[in-house]
């Protein structure tokens, strides 16, 4: 069965780890959006400072390093740069995904987890990116 999407009004995130923002540069890396299954969170179902408090506990273990910052964009913005991309073109979807929290495999319950199931490509992560509003680490 098919997940539900995201409403077109909603403004999602995703998590930034510190490989892929270079701060004092202000350098962003493709790797925050490229790829497929990509993990974003609705600020619909839960606030930025209640996110950033899962990432933290989720993400500040991954090899890429902790968690510094979060990238927000609306869906319906985020779905016309995927249309809008000359060099592939992509119907881009967010779909609701929540996370069922369980101790025993330290998985963080996330109400609010959403996935974009399309593969994204290095060209148009850049142009996701460049639309991204970035929010620095509030904890």
């Amino acid at each position: 069965m098919p997940r539900p999407e995201v409403l077109s009004e909603e403004n999602i995130v995703r998590a930034i780890h510190k490989a892929w923002w270079d701060e004092q540069e202000n350098r962003k890396e493709s790797s925050i959006f490229k790829g497929q299954n990509i993990s974003v969170s609705r600020l619909s179902i839960l606030n930025l400072d209640e996110l950033f408090v899962i990432f933290h506990k989720q993400l500040d273990t991954s090899p890429n390093g902790v968690i510094i910052g979060a990238g927000e964009i609306n869906v319906r913005q985020l779905k016309e740069v995927g249309r809008n991309f000359t060099a592939n073109p992509t119907e881009l979807t967010v779909e609701v995904d929540p996370i069922k929290g369980d101790a025993e495999k330290r998985i963080v319950e996330n109400p609010a987890h959403a996935e974009i199931p399309q593969k994204i490509s290095r060209g148009l992560a850049n142009k996701i990116i460049d639309e991204l509003i970035f929010h620095r680490n509030q904890i």
